[in-house]
């Protein structure tokens, strides 16, 4: 396609008509300040090509006029062999909207069929179309925006893949893709899991229930067949069990056994009365044997306790003389220690008199030192705030650093005046240095001399010279001299020397301000009212009563004081329990003998129970020997009936076993009869369920749904498997988008940069690095200019690439090449160039001076009238 020319009206500013003509084949350029109109152009022409009349949308209320109106644009352009013109009105009314398009001057198609035959010729980006990403707006030229240069990319992309065209049919694999996702997708997640409610996860359900039902089945087959052999089992157990022969047997084995057990029980009853005789015997000598060793144990308690007696009377006497020596000399130590004890009383009211004497001495010295550095200080405080109202009266640092900044922009206004200004240089030839003076002045050669309003020269022996130049803009001289003069005002200065000379005694001044703050803190380190504090805080001198003593002597008065009193109340400490340990001891030796009275007087009273204790010992003596023999007769009788005994626990386990085999089998016959009933009935209502035949029912439906199953299953491997093919195809075709990209770039990059080799992304379509001078750079870090230059060069190979696939587009930048540089400008202007031989490239641009050397067609604005 090639745009010819272009007509707006109640466009934008561009009520009245107005239009761009002259458009060639090769490169176009539009060069025009700001606000002309050329970006409201570009909008125009997108509109008329890819909105349709019927919208109203932001896109084309944007168009419209301040004044209101209905927006218009007409576009001639020749595509496909022919000469055709489109007509394009938008309203907010409906009756008002238009589209006609006409091919070699015949109008074919309007309004709904315009737009239709427009967008099979001119294919739209929404479609995949190229001119969101030919197309540049101003202000834009990233190639990552996503969105309709994307989709375009992609195109490109489909388009120079040719292999794939002749394997896939070109976008059928884009259509085989889309089939084969659909179809996964009614199957599978996106994870590759079987999806809810799809037809795998129906199938495999189908086929889980149906396997569950067949198991279900065969076990109760199984059940079945386990229930007729136990009811065969059950019922010979029966038959055994349930015969009278074995009623009889068991009943005469219980009866044998009873018998056994009655007489076992006889003959156990003998042996325990046997028991129970040599029991009452053996209590009896036991009894005896009690009495004599009591009776004995008492006669001799008796004698220990009246020995006892009389050794405590003797122990009690010797313990009370002991303790009548001892608290006599408890008493005495008690005196010596009363003794040191007021002699320590003495000695030390003597120290603390001689202690407050010296405290009192040191206090007076203590506050006369503090009186002298009070006044000391209170002398440096007026020093102090002399000092400070001295350094207030002097320029501060960061007053004379502004001052000193202002000053430089003064020179640097006057130097840049100087350069601005006219001026002129004199070469005096051999021997004629100084024949040229100005005011009487020589004029120095081989240097320059600026003219600010005007010179004078006198040239000796040819005559005078007078130089008017025009007046140079001195502006920012005043202004700079203006804001210097206010800030020396303000800080109460002349100049700046004078400034710089006050913040010299300043810090000289400030420095005697520290050194007299460092002295005051040495003398107060807590402050001037600390110190003033501590002094009032000073007792007063008073006068002593009477000769103090020295501290010293006191000290040593009173330290051998303490000495004699910690002897004295070591030797009370001994004493003291010295007399508790006597004392002590004849407590106990007290306690000692009314014990061993009272023990006395207990054997008495037990040897009173007995009027003849000896006679009484000698007849429980006969009584032994008598028991002892009884005792050894009983115990004879009973080993003979124990050696004659029956076996009882064996007869009473005869008889348990007996009474427990009745039972069991009573037992056993009422569970079998139980258990007969139910197996009758299960297996009468299994039987009547027809289990067999709903079994094989199952399997069948089971064998078809399996089926079912596998062939979901094929076809899902199928569709994967395609999938995969058709993506390695695509996989393919990008590789050969990005070498055909490559191709048509790298000429053009080498035209601005020698030896840059770019890394473009298969997937995006996207340059990721570029590498110059041997060394890789990330895209997104290269500078604004980079960037814009790279993109500006891509979207030309993608219009090659275009053109020669058939499907040419013109490229149109509005602003473009903003951020470009004006030595690389040349460069791009020369990749346009080389690009424009076989393509359309318009150019809109502000930037007047630049792009005159871009050469190319030059259009204009026009004024127009009402478009046909």
């Amino acid at each position: 396609m090639q745009i010819t020319s272009v007509t707006l009206k109640n466009v934008r500013r561009f009520v009245d008509p107005v239009r761009i003509d002259g458009f060639g084949p090769g490169l176009n350029v539009l060069v025009a300040p700001n606000e002309h109109g050329k970006s409201t152009f570009f909008e125009a022409l997108h509109a008329a090509f890819f909105v349709s009349h019927r919208s109203f949308d932001k896109t084309v209320k944007a168009l419209v006029p301040r004044v209101g109106g209905d927006p218009e644009v007409t576009v001639s352009f020749e595509a496909d062999g022919a000469q055709w013109k489109l007509m394009k009105c938008w309203s907010s009314s409906a009756g008002r909207k238009d589209a006609k398009l006409w091919r070699d001057g015949v109008l074919v198609a309007q309004k709904a069929e315009a737009d239709a035959m427009l967008s099979g010729l001119l294919k739209p980006p929404s479609d995949g179309g190229p001119a969101g990403l030919l197309w540049v707006r101003q202000g834009v030229v990233g190639l990552d925006s996503g969105g309709e240069e994307q989709q375009a990319r992609r195109d490109i992309m489909t388009s120079v893949a040719g292999e794939v065209e002749a394997m896939t049919g070109g976008r059928r694999m884009e259509a085989a893709l889309a089939n084969c996702a659909a179809f996964l997708g009614q199957h599978l997640t996106g994870t590759g899991r079987p999806k809810r409610n799809g037809g795998l996860d129906q199938a495999t359900t189908e086929v889980e229930a149906l396997t569950e039902r067949r198991d279900q089945l065969q076990a109760d087959m199984r059940a079945l067949q386990q229930d007729l052999e136990r009811r065969r089992q059950v019922r010979r157990e029966l038959a055994e069990l349930d015969a009278p022969e074995a009623h009889h047997e068991r009943a005469k084995a219980l009866e044998e056994a009873r018998e056994t057990l009655e007489a076992a029980r006889a003959h156990d009853r003998k042996v325990k009365d046997g028991e129970n005789e040599i029991a009452r015997l053996s209590a009896q000598l036991d009894s005896c044997d009690a009495q004599i060793e009591a009776l004995d144990g008492i006669l001799t308690e008796a004698r220990s306790a009246h020995e006892a007696v009389e050794k405590a009377k003797a122990i009690v006497d010797e313990r009370t003389g002991q303790n009548d020596e001892a608290q006599k000399r408890l008493e005495r130590a008690k005196k010596v220690h009363d003794t040191a004890r007021k002699a320590v009383e003495r000695a030390a009211s003597d120290l603390r008199r001689a202690m407050r004497a010296k405290e009192a001495a040191a206090s007076a010295t203590r506050r006369t030192e503090l009186k002298e550095r009070i006044a000391q200080a209170e002398k440096l405080g007026v020093r102090i705030a002399e000092l400070r109202k001295q350094v207030g009266g002097e320029i501060a640092p960061e007053t004379l650093g502004k001052l000193e900044e202002l000053a430089r922009d003064l020179s640097i206004a006057r130097k840049s005046h100087e350069n601005a200004a006219a001026a002129f240089s004199v070469t005096y030839c051999a021997g004629g240095e100084g024949r040229i003076t100005s005011e009487g002045q020589p004029v120095e050669g081989g240097r320059r001399h600026p003219v600010l309003t005007g010179a004078t020269l006198d040239l000796d022996g040819i005559g005078r010279l007078e130089i008017s130049a025009a007046q140079a803009d001195d502006g920012a001289v005043a202004e700079a001299e203006a804001a210097l003069r206010t800030a020396l005002a303000e800080a109460g200065m002349d100049n700046v020397a004078a400034a710089r000379e006050s913040l010299t005694r300043r810090r000289g001044i400030e420095t005697q301000l520290r050194q007299a703050e460092a002295d005051l803190r040495a003398l107060a380190p807590h402050g001037l009212d600390a110190l003033r504090t501590e002094h009032d805080a000073l007792p007063e001198p008073v006068e002593t009563e009477g000769d103090v003593p020295d501290v010293a002597q006191a000290e040593a008065a009173e330290m051998a004081a303490q000495d004699t009193l910690a002897e004295a109340s070591e030797a009370l400490e001994a004493a003291r329990s010295a007399a508790d340990a006597t004392k002590d001891s004849l407590t106990r030796a007290e306690v000692d003998m009314a014990n061993a009275e009272n023990r006395a007087m207990r054997a008495q009273e037990a040897l009173g129970a007995h009027q003849d204790p000896a006679k009484a010992l000698a007849d429980l003596r006969v009584l032994q020997q008598e028991a002892a023999s009884a005792l050894e007769q009983a115990r004879q009788a009973q080993q003979a009936r124990l050696a004659n005994a029956p076996d009882l626990a064996a007869a009473e386990a005869a008889m348990t076993r007996a009474e427990s085999v009745i039972k069991s089998a009573t037992d056993t016959i009422a569970r079998l009869r139980e258990e007969y009933a139910g197996l009758n009935s299960r297996i009468s209502v299994v039987s009547s369920n027809a289990v067999e035949e709903e079994l094989a029912l199952t399997e069948d439906q089971l064998k078809q749904a399996e089926d079912r199953l596998a062939r979901i299953r094929f076809d899902i491997a199928v569709h994967q498997r395609l999938e995969r093919a058709l993506q390695a195809a695509r996989d393919t075709a990008r590789e050969n988008y990005v070498a055909a990209v490559h191709r048509e770039l790298l000429p053009l990059l080498r035209m601005i940069w020698p030896d840059a080799e770019p890394v473009i992304d298969a997937d995006t379509g996207l340059i990721t690095r570029i590498t110059r001078r041997g060394e890789e750079e990330e895209f997104d870090v290269l500078s604004g200019g980079t960037q814009e230059q790279i993109s500006l060069l891509v979207r030309l190979a993608f219009a090659r690439i275009l053109a020669r696939d058939g499907r040419p587009a013109p490229v149109i930048l509005d602003d473009a090449i903003v951020y470009t540089d004006d030595d690389r400008i040349e460069q791009m202007f020369d990749a346009l160039t080389r690009q424009s031989q076989d393509l359309q490239v318009i150019v809109f641009s502000c930037r007047q001076r630049a792009f005159r050397a871009l050469g190319g067609t030059a259009l204009a604005i026009t004024q127009a009238g009402d478009a046909a």
